[in-house]
């Protein structure tokens, strides 16, 4: 079922609400609070979609697969009208209006619910994972070791986030971060992550999902790895490789470098001019 919800009365601007099935356990999944995310928003659709087809649910799964409506039209992060991140200020809201609304009607969502998950893109140059504070609840734990994806990395646990604040309410919460951003989605793994939501809802008993997996492996927090030269970065190193402390991720100009931790990459710099300071590749570090 559909609902459109007015968040602002002046302007009538509206939020896409789908509700599908009844009773517990209900999950919210929630896409497109970063406007420029849109690999997370065709997943979502694509959820819709298989769905709308689907007659047995024993649950009630609700999507919101556009969270900031403005930054998505403008294709853009934040909220164009106020520069505000809607991703930093749950649950009370900050800004305009428009945003205060928005917040207010997601966080209602969020709060009725037994399990929240929403999606998000890493960049072009990254691969999934999972993030959590997982090793701060054992429910929240409970809830990642569901989710059908095999790496969960810890959150720096930041405030104002909806997965945060849901799992500070005693509401499990997750981020899935795929691949994508800047105003693009990639099919291949908007496919893959439409996949390991069906696969999610299998595990927790919502409907049924034959490719559901619960092979999973806990890393710590994310650390970036910054450039003390300038050059072109010419990587060694493949997106979800692991890596030893002090193996080659690659070199700059002929000057190797190394990583600090061991860890899984789920981020490098590819293709592009990096200068000193700048971030080289992001590794999630082995525990």
């Amino acid at each position: 079922m559909k609902k459109e919800v007015v968040v602002e009365e002046f302007s009538g601007i509206k939020l896409r609400i789908y509700r599908y099935g009844s009773g517990s356990p209900s999950i919210l999944i929630t896409a497109g609070i970063h406007g420029d995310e849109l690999t997370g928003v065709y997943a979502a659709y694509k959820l819709i979609e298989h769905l709308n087809n689907t007659e047995k649910m024993d649950g009630t799964v609700k999507i919101v697969p556009v969270v900031n409506i403005l930054g998505f039209l403008a294709r853009i992060r934040h909220n164009p009208i106020d520069h505000v991140d809607l991703n930093r200020v749950f649950p009370d809201g900050m800004g305009s209006t428009v945003t205060k609304g928005i917040i207010k009607t997601v966080w209602e969502l969020a709060s009725s619910s037994d399990y929240v998950l929403d999606l998000h893109c890493a960049g072009h140059y990254s691969y999934p994972y999972i993030l959590s504070v997982y090793p701060d609840y054992d429910y929240v734990k409970t809830f990642v070791d569901n989710i059908s994806w095999h790496v969960s990395i810890e959150s720096s646990g930041q405030r104002g986030q909806l997965f945060i604040e849901a799992s500070h309410q005693g509401i499990p919460g997750a981020i899935i971060e795929t691949v994508g951003g800047r105003g693009y989605y990639m099919k291949r793994w908007g496919d893959e992550l439409f996949k390991t939501i069906l696969g999610t809802l299998n595990n927790l008993g919502i409907l049924e999902y034959g490719e559901a997996d619960k092979g999973k492996k806990h890393y710590g927090k994310l650390k970036r790895v910054k450039s003390d030269y300038e050059g072109f970065f010419k990587p060694y190193i493949a997106l979800g490789q692991e890596v030893a402390e002090d193996d080659v991720l690659g070199e700059i100009n002929g000057n190797i470098v190394k990583s600090p931790i061991s860890g899984i990459v789920l981020g490098v710099a590819e293709g592009t001019y990096v200068f000193k300071g700048e971030s080289l590749a992001r590794i999630a570090e082995s525990i």
